[in-house]
């Protein structure tokens, strides 16, 4: 067996970065719909203001996006599957399917990304892997299922629709590597595709809702779309990162950390009980992790 496991100290630690920081923005929409900004105005002004704080640290870091075809292809390409489509679904559901089975469409996203990832061979079947997928999808039944987080009755359209999470995110993070160009800057990357989701998601939210300043809603407004903004930086600046180190599949266990940080986070934040499960939940992650850690170096 090959472990070497220093080469993962890094993209662990952004693994975990990433899914923290990223799990806190489930409280941010919170402190955002109790100001009465408008959904897809809050959605576009978080993501262009992350496209503007990305901007300011490529220039300075001399690490503009390069707007050659292979570049535009690949943010058009993350911004819609890996940005777009989710939160355009999560949009759709809010109001039509109980938290937990919004929650479950986020932890099959690893799941989804190492079957892709087998079926274009850009992996190769590992059994601890698997383990490590099955322990993390286990652990967000935990969470789920003792909470009895069932779809409500005729919501089953509802539920395959939710079902475009993990497919789309899935397609970005197992595809992603093949789709980036080789030798690009993290920060350019990120930044480009925060830049082209900004413009797509602009007429989206014109035609929606009407494009509303956060600014008009009040310090809420202002404090948690700049809060949100921050955590779109953060999530890109790990995805290219990690995908550059690792692989899309490695990356994809964010995912998992994604939701017992936004359960702790909301714990924190607002003072949410948390039960024996959520913490038993939160401990098979961190083991679900380590596996995935192993498996991409263990050739068993």
């Amino acid at each position: 067996m090959n472990i070497n496991i220093n080469k993962l100290f890094i993209p662990t630690a952004l693994v975990l970065l990433g899914g923290i920081t990223f799990g806190s923005i489930f409280s941010a929409n919170i402190f955002a719909y109790e100001s009465g900004l408008p959904h897809f105005s809050y959605v576009f002004w978080q993501i262009f203001l992350g496209s503007l704080i990305l901007l300011i640290i490529s220039l300075a870091t001399k690490t503009f996006p390069k707007f050659t075809w292979g570049n535009i292809r690949a943010y058009i390409f993350v911004a819609v599957l890996g940005l777009i489509v989710p939160v355009i679904v999560f949009n759709v559901v809010a109001d039509k399917l109980p938290p937990g089975i919004i929650t479950l469409s986020v932890a099959l996203i690893p799941a989804s990304t190492y079957l892709l990832s087998l079926l274009i061979k850009a992996d190769k079947f590992r059994v601890v892997s698997i383990l490590g997928v099955i322990i993390g999808f286990g652990s967000v039944l935990l969470i789920v299922l003792p909470q009895g987080s069932l779809p409500i009755e005729g919501a089953e359209i509802w539920v395959i629709f939710s079902l475009l999470v993990p497919i789309s995110a899935g397609t970005n993070n197992a595809f992603s590597a093949l789709v980036i160009p080789p030798n690009t800057q993290t920060f350019g990357l990120a930044t480009g595709t925060m830049l082209v989701a900004s413009i797509i998601l602009l007429p989206i939210s014109l035609a929606y809702d009407g494009l509303h300043f956060f600014g008009n809603y009040g310090w809420e407004s202002i404090g948690s779309t700049l809060w949100a903004s921050i955590v779109w930086v953060t999530i890109y600046m790990c995805f290219f990162e990690i995908v550059k180190r690792t692989s899309g599949l490695f990356y994809a266990q964010v995912n998992y950390i994604i939701v017992a940080a936004g359960i702790i986070w909301s714990w924190a934040i607002f003072a949410d009980v948390l039960s024996a499960w959520v913490w038993g939940a939160v401990a098979m992650l961190f083991v679900s992790l380590a596996l995935v850690n192993l498996g991409t170096k263990v050739k068993v």
